[in-house]
């Protein structure tokens, strides 16, 4: 897989889900088995937002040439979603979601083994070639 498709992948998941966060918090988190309030609705939409940012960071990133500026784009995105993979697995195992949450567990593992490959392919090659 090339890091534009892995951009695209990504693109497209956190369009979908940020979308969904934004307008339809309820019934997203309904999915997971959280409950809605006021409150929760209004940290899925914030949650909604900052995905919708990320997912089109990430669609223009997908066609960048110059590696150093595709590593300053990966980089930050492996801290986050290794994050988030310790969260969701968090909020899973307690039992604030149900085990629907181990899927976003998934997707942000899926988000952080492949910033790691490509920022690890990357440096690789440099070595390589250098």
């Amino acid at each position: 897989m090339s890091v534009k498709t892995y951009l695209t992948i990504i693109s497209i998941i956190g369009l979908g889900f940020g979308i969904g966060d934004l307008l339809i918090p309820d019934r997203v988190g309904a999915i997971y088995g959280m409950s809605a309030s006021p409150s929760s609705e209004l940290m899925a939409r914030f949650f909604g937002v900052a995905l919708l940012a990320w997912a089109l960071i990430a669609w223009f990133a997908k066609d960048f040439h110059d590696e150093a500026d595709l590593r300053h784009i990966l980089a930050p995105s492996a801290v986050a979603h290794s994050a988030g993979v310790v969260v969701a697995a968090f909020g899973t195992v307690s039992g604030v979601m149900n085990a629907m949450g181990w899927t976003v567990a998934l997707i942000f593992l899926f988000g952080a083994v492949g910033n790691f490959y490509f920022l690890t392919a990357s440096l690789h090659h440099r070595l390589v070639h250098t």
